[in-house]
This record gives C-alpha cells, structure tokens and sequence, in this order.
C-alpha cells in the first residue's frame, strides 16, 4: 500500500527516529577521571575504584599504587635475630 490508496482520513503514524537523546543523556551522565579528566563509563573502568578514575594506569599514576596490589600485599616478616650473649664482666686487676 503507498500513501495514494490510503484513505485520506486515516493517518499513518511514523515512529520518530530517537538518535540524539539517549546518547547525550549517556554523556551528560558519563563521569570524568580523576586524573586525566576524560569522561569514562564506570562499567567500562579497570580501576578498583571505578567512580573515581578510568583506568588501572590512572590509578596507580595518581596514587602510587593500586587498590588491588594493596589488598594482596603482606608485610614483611623481619628477621629473627638470635639473642646476643651478655659481655663477661671483666675482673678488677690486682
């Protein structure tokens, strides 16, 4: 059917088109690293900290570290050092 059978009282409805809503509400939501201010998707970030920077680098650039290596780090166990034998005394000279 074209548009000329049609009856000229019924209308078609066309579904309007939504291209630029969705995606600029996404980017306007989108948030922005810490450290390199690109906007970025939380769902898409490496970081363990996710609202906070992009990625894994940014986040061991920005704090020296990162939250993962942290939660697998353990402490250095120091040395046992065996007790020191306690000096003779020495006798008075005659």
């Amino acid at each position: 059917m074209n548009a000329m059978t049609e009856d000229a009282g019924e209308a078609k409805e066309i579904p309007e088109k939504r291209t630029s809503a969705p995606r600029n509400a996404e980017l306007v939501s989108m948030l922005h690293c810490t450290r390199c201010q690109l906007s970025y998707l939380p769902s898409k970030s490496t970081s363990a900290l996710k609202l906070t920077y992009c990625s894994f680098l940014c986040e061991l650039g920005d704090l020296g570290f990162s939250m993962v290596g942290l939660e697998h780090m353990e402490r250095a166990k120091k040395p046992e050092q065996p007790p020191t034998p306690e000096p003779e005394p020495v006798a008075a000279a005659e």
